[in-house]
């Protein structure tokens, strides 16, 4: 399966409340690799758990900083060296 880090499906400029990781089955497991994270607002937190388990991933919801100054729709893909913003 190929598994792609775009962008969210969504144009949002709300602060960030959580970080929705992007776990690849791994050594047995379910959550044996962190790919990706996406950086949501409350309102989007399913729209990224969704989309990772639409991709066959296991999504985990963790909360971020208060003091973060994210937008929401922000993607880290830790398959490669650079992040992935909103459009």
């Amino acid at each position: 399966m190929t598994i792609s880090f775009g962008t969210m499906p969504h144009i949002c400029t709300a602060k960030v409340t959580a970080a929705i990781e992007a776990y690849s089955p791994a050594r047995g497991t379910t959550h044996g690799r962190l790919d990706a994270t996406a950086y949501v607002c409350a309102v989007h937190t399913q729209v990224a758990r969704d989309m990772w388990t639409d991709q066959g991933l296991t999504p985990y919801t963790a909360p971020v900083s208060r003091n973060s100054a994210m937008r929401c729709g922000y993607i880290s893909d830790f398959r490669e060296s650079s992040p992935v913003t909103p459009a």
